[in-house]
């Protein structure tokens, strides 16, 4: 097995509960994963990014851990859970403030509909290939992980009212 994927184990090998989000089931799983986590970076300010790469940084050990339990003897590799924070987070910031509500709303709902539609649809929204497996629970567990730290992310660079675009 890859030392570097989210399998059993991995608390005792620590450094995978990182490592895992930067491995892919191929390059189109990685293009998806990238593009997804690129979007609420293009909707901040520069100056906020940073606020956002820590935040991530942070989260990503503690999505790990969240998923551990339910894997068994499936593995986990992928950014698609850490995407979901990344909309999450940068989606209540925008919901904040007063001339980017509606980015901020269009974001959460777009997450949320695709978390409802994989939860209660038993299937992913984006298209997979063989050898290439969703796993919901990240894109659940990354949500609310984003929805739950998003007030810590106002208290990083590029403060809230600071966030958006304009």
């Amino acid at each position: 097995m890859n030392p570097w994927v989210l399998a059993r184990g991995a608390v005792s090998q620590p450094w995978r509960l990182w490592t895992c989000h930067a491995l892919h089931f191929g390059w189109k799983h990685a293009l998806f994963n990238l593009i997804a986590l690129l979007v609420p970076f293009a909707l901040l300010r520069p100056r906020a990014w940073p606020g956002l790469a820590a935040a991530l940084l942070v989260l990503a050990p503690l999505l790990s851990l969240a998923l551990l339990p339910g894997l068994g003897e499936a593995q986990y590799r992928g950014a698609s859970g850490l995407a979901c924070a990344a909309w999450a987070l940068t989606g209540v910031q925008l919901a904040r403030d007063r001339t980017s509500r509606l980015e901020g709303a269009l974001l959460l709902g777009g997450l949320g509909l695709k978390v409802l539609l994989e939860t209660f649809g038993g299937t992913s929204v984006l298209p997979s290939e063989p050898g290439w497996l969703s796993l919901p629970a990240a894109h659940q567990w990354g949500m609310a992980l984003g929805l739950a730290f998003s007030p810590i992310l106002a208290w990083l660079p590029g403060r809230t009212k600071d966030l958006p675009r304009g």
